[in-house]
C-alpha cells in the first residue's frame, strides 16, 4: 500500500497494520499483533463490503469502528486492507480524512 510509512509515523496512530484482500499480513508498526489485525481487518471489510452490496452502496473504501476504549479505521484502496488503530482522544473525522488522503494521493 503507498504511503504506509508515513501513515504509521501520524501522531494519533497508535498502530497500523496492512494485509492483503484475503488476511495475510503485508506490513505492521506499532501497538498489535499484526498477523491477528490483519485477518480481522480483511475479514471486516469484507464483510461490510457485503452488506453494502444488499444495500445497494458502491465500493468500501473505509469504514471507522469507535468503541470506549479506542477507534479503528479500516480502508480498502488497491486491493489492500488498512487497519489503523487511532488515538481515542484524537478528532476521528480529521485524522480519518488525514490518512485517507496520504493513501489515495
Amino acid at each position: 500500500m503507498k504511503n504506509f510509512n508515513l501513515v504509521a509515523k501520524f501522531p494519533e496512530v497508535l498502530g497500523a497494520a496492512v494485509s492483503d484482500s484475503s488476511g495475510a499480513l503485508l506490513d505492521c508498526v506499532g501497538q498489535m499483533d499484526g498477523e491477528v489485525a490483519g485477518a480481522v481487518h480483511a475479514f471486516t471489510a469484507r464483510a461490510l463490503t457485503q452488506a453494502g452490496e444488499v444495500l445497494g452502496l458502491s465500493t468500501l473504501e473505509r469504514a471507522s469502528i469507535v468503541a470506549p476504549t479506542g477507534t479503528c479505521l479500516i480502508a480498502v484502496h488497491d486491493d489492500s486492507v488498512l487497519g489503523v488503530n487511532i488515538d481515542p482522544r484524537k478528532p476521528l473525522n480529521l485524522v480519518e480524512n488525514k490518512i485517507w488522503d496520504c493513501i489515495t494521493k
